[in-house]
């Protein structure tokens, strides 16, 4: 009887130091699927494709005073170079590559939500008026356009140029 009630107390002791074991086992599994999940879901850019040889020209008369779009250009060597095209509540027409001067090597960019631009790695918030502004060592690189009543021209070399961001 003895040797009977031994065998029990041994595994009640086995089952208790694997369930410690098994749990961290799941947790760790859980943590890393949802670490996966937000990277995938944070590092989506929705982006409309732009074309031109010398030019990419934009319309962008139809965006509300407080909206941003990103966009795409592939250039010659297919690397796709993202751009926003963002019109501020004074009318202005602002533009920025997808990438910040600190965070640029993460290759994340931004997500445009309520009238701000978002850094996908650091957090910080850009209202689209002062975009350009940026805080710290975190700042939206700029990127040159002409705006003629609602079409916005930017020049190809002008995206190139930034190809290192990407």
């Amino acid at each position: 009887m003895r040797s009977r009630l031994d065998a029990c107390a041994a595994l009640r002791q086995h089952r208790f130091v694997m369930r410690p074991l098994r749990l961290k086992l799941l947790g760790g599994l859980v943590l890393a699927a949802g670490a996966a999940a937000f990277l995938i879901f944070t590092a989506s850019s929705d982006c409309t494709t732009v074309t031109g040889s010398n030019e990419v020209v934009v319309n962008v008369s139809a965006m509300r005073p407080g909206s941003a779009r990103p966009f795409c250009y592939t250039d010659d060597t297919g690397k796709r170079l993202r751009f926003v095209l963002a019109r501020g509540v004074d009318g202005n027409v602002r533009s920025v590559f997808d990438a910040c001067r600190e965070c640029f090597a993460f290759h994340r960019g931004y997500r445009v939500v309520g009238g701000e631009l978002i850094c996908r790695v650091c957090g910080n918030h850009y209202p689209i008026d002062r975009m350009t502004e940026g805080k710290a060592s975190c700042v939206p690189v700029s990127l040159p356009h002409k705006d003629d009543s609602g079409i916005v021209r930017i020049k190809t070399a002008d995206l190139k140029a930034g190809d290192a961001l990407f």
